[in-house]
């Protein structure tokens, strides 16, 4: 019945959001540029922007790994996920799981309010699809990268870095970076400077996340986990 009922939810957004007319409705071939210079305007009032190329690729994997596994292959969205958390959504009466991938996570930042309501879930939907279409998957990364809050008032990782290892992002150690990748989601519940026991349980989580999807092994992220977390 849930196969069935996933199937189902997924045809209906994929129809929903394919459609011409609604995506013209929310879509403004301006939005590449404008969402640039927010995220810029972010980043300029924390610390500054951080290039791509500056941000450790173990911190962007693991990132991936954590938030959403087919960021390359993927067009925006992952409609299997869509259909899980809409299939949990109807279960319970009302919007408890996002599903969002990482494109769909910078355009809400940036566009859209935290409403968890369905028809704000179809407009994020319909900008991430276009977003993917307008920019590369290295300029979504590096724009999320900037703005994504991580706790204690830090938004993007450079900060962030700052925040809770004293140092320029690009010097993070792999048990840091994986400490970074972990926080998006709840970054006051697995804070590692007022709960460090919670953010070392999150950080196993990041590096099993890691391993499922082939960027590290296993001998690798049981060192990486031994590593001194060299908070501030």
């Amino acid at each position: 019945m849930k196969k069935a009922l996933s199937t189902l939810v997924a045809l209906v957004l994929l129809i929903t959001v394919s459609s011409a007319l609604y995506v013209q409705s929310v879509w403004n071939p301006r939005m590449p540029a404008l969402l640039v210079a927010r995220v810029r305007k972010i980043a300029a009032a924390h610390g500054g922007y951080v290039p791509l190329q500056r941000i450790p690729i173990f911190l962007q994997l693991a990132l991936i790994a954590t938030e959403d596994r087919s960021f390359y292959h993927n067009d925006g969205i992952d409609f299997e996920g869509i259909a899980r958390a809409f299939v949990v959504d109807i279960t319970h009466g009302k919007p408890l799981q996002g599903g969002s991938t990482i494109t769909e996570q910078l355009v809400k930042d940036i566009f859209l309010s935290d409403r968890k309501t369905i028809p704000r879930k179809l407009k994020q939907i319909a900008l991430a699809i276009m977003l993917s279409r307008s920019m590369s998957k290295n300029e979504v990364l590096s724009l999320y990268l900037n703005e994504v809050y991580l706790g204690q008032g830090s938004y993007g990782v450079g900060q962030a870095a700052k925040t809770y290892f004293g140092r320029p992002v690009w010097n993070l150690t792999p048990a840091q970076c994986a400490i970074l990748a972990g926080l998006p989601q709840a970054p006051s519940l697995y804070d590692p400077l007022t709960d460090p026991r919670l953010a070392r349980i999150r950080q196993a989580e990041v590096l099993q996340g890691m391993v499922a999807v082939g960027y590290i092994t296993p001998q690798q992220a049981r060192a990486i986990s031994h590593q001194p977390l060299g908070t501030v």
